[in-house]
């Protein structure tokens, strides 16, 4: 049996995810304590597309750019999801760890404005990343017994949710498990509970709720006590997944995606889009059929941006459907995810609410002061909290930078100043408030922003809709 450690050394997580960490002072994986510094500066990595960038020109509404547009959607969250873990295993690669495959990364610091690895980070938990291949084995999985909240979400190529681990699942005991690929019929050792991955290629991501600056290191220690190992080798994928793809590179990646997937209902959905190249090999695509898929891919990717706001929209607040991260077949909430939120929760785990306007409809912008009263007593079993983003010109997310490094308040923030009746009124601007009212300032940028709230363990009156958030309203600004 082939073992990989269930967390490689802290030192590989700086390399990985910018965190400055202090290596443990002893050599035994995954149960030594770490000792965490605060995070060094670490610069913003180049959006994917920079800001300036010109918008591209609306398609034409014609059969084929519908049918194109349906091949895209299709294809877009396996091209993300394989172009996510060829960035993080060339970090690893870099750093002369191997390819960083069935293996557990951890990030010891809380995402920064300078967290540039996945679109809309949170400042809320540590993540621990694993890419599974499951084409030659099973990989085990062990859960050490956390006091906190805490959640391993598995996720098959296509960014659907196949299993949540954690609080809500298996409580603060943990567990044990054997993560298995689709066609798996083998025997598993004893004690281990079995969870299939709808596909060979897969994504684990490990959350760990950070209760406040001074739990860091608690949160850190529970996050390296996870472990991971497989029992047999990787199939090498030997690909370049830019983040900017022409037509080659995209139709190349998601071919490969679909044919490494072992995923029988996956395939066979991807023969209804072979009028348009998927499954076939760029080289025997028609000339036109070439120039039509580089021509269009950047409209295409553009139509996505506002992604987030799909579902039902109250009070300035857009709610999410009941089948977030259980996509099925809808491939345009797939894919709009895939661009602004990828790797989102299901709702039973998770409610996400983004608001792009405030309650009247006008549009956010750091041009203006903006006031947000949290109720009290919202039916959130784990923690809540509210993020600021700044959206780069191709729709993805990231922290805006401050001077207070504050990039989300929540239930935790114990900087805040609720009112008499427990409610919580934010101050969301530019520029810094004089006085008291800055420990309620959200930092927003200069530009446009986007909100996001996350409820984690949400209750029934958020899942019904009988609880709302009140709408963002206009304040005057705040010298």
């Amino acid at each position: 049996m082939r073992h990989h450690r269930g967390m490689i050394a802290a030192a590989l997580a700086v390399l990985v995810a910018g965190a400055s960490v202090a290596a443990p002072t002893r050599a035994v994986p995954a149960r030594a304590a770490p000792v965490v510094a605060r995070p060094a500066p670490v610069a913003a990595a180049t959006p994917a597309v920079a800001p300036t960038a010109p918008q591209p020109a609306a398609l034409p509404d014609t059969p084929d750019i519908r049918a194109l547009r349906r091949a895209f959607r299709f294809g877009f969250a396996p091209y993300e999801m394989l172009r996510t873990r060829q960035a993080q295993s060339a970090r690893v690669a870099a750093a002369g760890m191997g390819t960083g495959i069935n293996a557990l990364i951890p990030r010891l610091a809380l995402a920064d404005a300078g967290s540039r690895e996945v679109t809309t980070p949170n400042n809320d938990t540590l993540y621990g990343s694993a890419w599974l291949d499951l084409s030659q084995g099973p990989v085990i999985f062990t859960i050490p017994p956390l006091g906190r909240y805490h959640s391993a979400a598995l996720m098959g190529i296509t960014s659907d949710v196949a299993a949540v681990l954690g609080t809500r699942t298996v409580g603060a005991a943990g567990g044990r498990y054997a993560i298995v690929g689709p066609n798996f019929a083998g025997e598993l050792p004893r004690g281990v509970e079995l969870v299939r991955s709808p596909s060979n290629d897969a994504w684990l991501l490990v959350r760990v709720v950070v209760n406040g600056p001074d739990d860091l290191a608690a949160a850190a220690d529970g996050l390296t006590r996870y472990t991971l190992s497989a029992t047999a080798g990787e199939t090498p994928l030997d690909l370049a997944v830019p983040a900017r793809p022409d037509g080659r590179a995209f139709i190349t990646t998601v071919n490969a995606a679909i044919a490494r997937s072992g995923d029988e209902r996956l395939q066979a959905r991807a023969r209804g889009f072979a009028d348009m190249g998927i499954g076939t090999a760029w080289e025997q695509l028609s000339p036109a059929l070439q120039q039509l898929w580089t021509d269009s891919l950047p409209a295409l990717v553009a139509e996505l941006k506002d992604g987030l706001s799909s579902g039902e929209t109250v009070n300035g607040w857009a709610y999410p459907p009941p089948h977030m991260a259980l996509y099925g077949e809808d491939d345009d909430l797939r894919s709009a995810v895939a661009l602004g939120g990828l790797a989102a929760l299901p709702r039973v785990e998770a409610v996400y609410l983004s608001a792009r306007r405030d309650g009247a409809g006008q549009p956010l912008t750091g041009a203006k002061s903006w006031r947000l009263k949290i109720p009290p007593g919202l039916p959130v079993g784990a923690f809540w909290s509210l993020t600021m983003y700044q959206q780069e010109a191709d729709g993805r997310l990231f922290f805006v930078p401050n001077p207070l490094d504050r990039f989300a308040v929540g239930d935790r923030s114990r900087h805040l100043r609720p009112d008499r009746d427990g409610s919580i009124e934010l101050f969301i601007q530019a520029g810094k408030p004089s006085g008291e009212r800055v420990v309620n300032w959200l930092p927003a940028p200069s530009g446009r922003f986007v909100l996001l709230f996350r409820a984690y363990l949400p209750g029934s009156g958020l899942l019904d809709g009988s609880v709302r958030l009140p709408p963002v309203t206009e304040g005057e600004m705040i010298p």
